[in-house]
């Protein structure tokens, strides 16, 4: 499946403001969660490439998702931003998480 994402104005200024490496980018992460419930969870971070994703390039910055993650998300995606909530992330099928921050994955 291919993915289109749109960055929305808000998100882009603060993503834009990041120091982000030459080999960085922004991970969009889903993953199936089973306990009690089952639902998925998604998260954003500051990620390298790793093998296997596909490399999405949206005004100068490089998001990476894995087929893994693909399987949880809508062919398209909207990353937005609200000081008060932070980044969200959402398809027009449905919002998937509210409250995303960014860290940088694995201590990179």
């Amino acid at each position: 499946m291919e993915l289109t994402i749109t960055i929305r104005t808000a998100a882009l200024e603060q993503l834009k403001a990041l120091s982000l490496n030459e080999e960085e980018g922004i991970r969009i992460g889903s993953s199936y969660v089973g306990s009690c419930s089952l639902f998925a969870d998604y998260q954003l971070s500051i990620d390298r490439k790793q093998e296997g994703d596909d490399v999405y390039e949206i005004e100068g910055i490089r998001f990476y998702v894995s087929d893994k993650s693909k399987a949880y998300l809508h062919s398209k995606l909207f990353i937005d931003f609200n000081p008060s909530l932070g980044y969200k992330l959402s398809s027009p099928e449905e919002v998937y998480k509210y409250d995303l921050t960014l860290k940088r994955a694995g201590g990179n």
